[in-house]
């Protein structure tokens, strides 16, 4: 069994009012239990699963709201440190855009509902780079049947088990511009914010 790391997994703060509800509390907090265990192990093995990226500088957050869009579970936020100059670094988004060409990863984690999971995920394609759906290995066998269903809609597939660690990659789309690009400024501040990592607007 793999250690669990005990890195922190930043969650941007904003108002739920669903957080009044009582109901499908069990469901939820398997889910968030879920999700940063997954992102725990992510982080852990990123070098292995995008086995030669340049951009190694990682930024990440749970739980990114983009109105309209939903609530992403986890987006990580890459970007080649090589490409910012040593001296007057980018002190806002746009010009951290322009110059880092950055990649936004948003990821919807479920238990069991894949098709809720695939729809949501759909989403994120307006604000991220590549989406995709993470599922423990029951779900994903299920989800699996219809994998060409995924690639159609450009949604990543990946399989998840908690108890190991492991990640199983079934199909990662190749990073394409979000379909409204006008909400990557927004998603970015929102995870540098999360992260600490300092960005104006």
């Amino acid at each position: 069994m793999q250690k669990q790391s005990n890195i922190f997994i930043p969650k941007y703060s904003f108002r739920e009012p669903r957080r009044n509800l009582s109901a499908k509390v069990s469901r939820k907090n398997t889910e968030r239990d879920f999700t940063i265990s997954f992102a725990r192990s992510y982080i852990s093995q990123f070098a292995s699963l995008h086995y030669g990226s340049a951009r190694t500088e990682v930024y990440f957050s749970r739980e990114i709201p983009i109105n309209g869009y939903g609530i992403a579970d986890f987006v990580a936020l890459y970007f080649n440190p090589d490409n910012l100059p040593a001296h007057d670094q980018p002190q806002n988004v746009i010009d951290f855009i322009k110059v880092a060409k950055p990649i936004l990863r948003a990821f919807e984690l479920k238990i069991s509902n894949w098709r809720k999971a695939l729809m949501q995920a759909h989403r994120y394609r307006y604000f991220a780079n590549v989406s995709i759906v993470v599922l423990p290995d029951e779900a994903l066998h299920t989800a699996s049947r219809f994998i060409e269903t995924f690639k159609t809609i450009k949604v990543g597939l990946w399989g998840f088990s908690q108890g190991s660690g492991s990640i199983k990659q079934l199909y990662t789309p190749r990073p394409s511009t979000p379909l409204e690009p006008k909400y990557i400024p927004r998603a970015i501040q929102l995870v540098a914010k999360a992260s600490k990592f300092q960005l104006s607007a």
